[in-house]
């Protein structure tokens, strides 16, 4: 499994109205460079809030709990997505003719991060204990 990061965002050109007789310049907007955070899809609310119904069917599950549960997946896997691509471009020692983010990244990142590898280990010996 692979996640690919394009390293450079595209420029959008635009073409300003002139005379027919004139040079045709063409006047370049930068769209600015967008990092890992903002290429992140959107989690689904509505799919975290039906989950969050069928884990806890006993209770109510309000909207606002889905939301704010969608947030805090979405900071958590932008901040392991921004870790894995500073892996992999130091791992490449940082050329920019594209960047290929691989499963090894992506764990070496959440072991370089102490915050992330304790919340990881919490959430792996909950599991553990609910199996059982």
């Amino acid at each position: 499994m692979a996640l690919y990061y394009p390293v450079m965002a595209g420029k959008r050109k635009r073409e300003t109205s002139k005379p027919p007789g004139a040079s045709k310049k063409k006047v370049s907007s930068l769209r600015g460079r967008k990092s890992a955070v903002h290429d992140i899809k959107r989690f689904p609310i509505q799919d975290i809030h039906k989950l969050l119904e069928t884990k806890f069917p006993g209770g109510t599950v309000k909207a606002e709990g889905a939301v704010y549960l969608t947030g805090i997946l979405e900071y958590l896997a932008a901040e392991i997505l921004e870790l894995s691509v500073n892996v992999a471009r130091d791992r490449t020692n940082g050329r920019s003719t594209g960047l290929k983010v691989t499963l090894e990244d992506m764990l070496q990142a959440i072991e370089s991060d102490e915050n992330i590898k304790e919340l990881i280990d919490k959430v792996r010996k909950a599991n553990n204990e609910n199996k059982q």
